[in-house]
């Protein structure tokens, strides 16, 4: 699977109740793969409040931008926008714990500044060369 491409562990799939979903051809598809798939509680809408924000922030900002003629070219998308999203890309919200920003960060004023692309330039980030 791809995520274990990236070094990413995925041991469980969380998905909400929806019917659209096949029941065992979908259980069967993931079990393949060593991945649980685990169902949100019953009556319980705000379950799925991570997943939701995080599938809109990905449309958003990623998915939106593109459009894909294969698998492969998704999987790239996908990799590139996750490992930014996961390491890079700081994030909004209170007592989460992000370790994307470095506390003892010093910004330097030497060296010329340079910019990294990815994905056509929809991620970019600035850093300094060492001077």
């Amino acid at each position: 699977m791809w995520l274990e491409d990236e070094g990413l562990d995925c041991k469980y799939l969380l998905r909400d109740r929806e019917v659209v979903y096949p029941e065992d051809s979908m259980k069967a598809f993931f079990k393949a793969d060593g991945i649980s798939v685990i169902k949100t509680p019953v009556r319980a809408p705000k379950a799925n409040a991570y997943c939701e924000s995080f599938i809109g922030t990905y449309k958003r900002e990623c998915l939106n931008h593109f459009m894909c003629f294969s698998v492969d070219q998704l999987h790239y998308v996908n990799r590139t926008w996750i490992r930014y999203y996961n390491t890079e890309r700081p994030h909004r919200g209170k007592g989460i714990d992000n370790n994307v920003l470095d506390v003892n960060f010093r910004p330097q004023s030497q060296g010329r500044v340079r910019c990294k692309e990815e994905l056509g330039g929809l991620i970019k980030s600035y850093y300094r060369e060492a001077a």
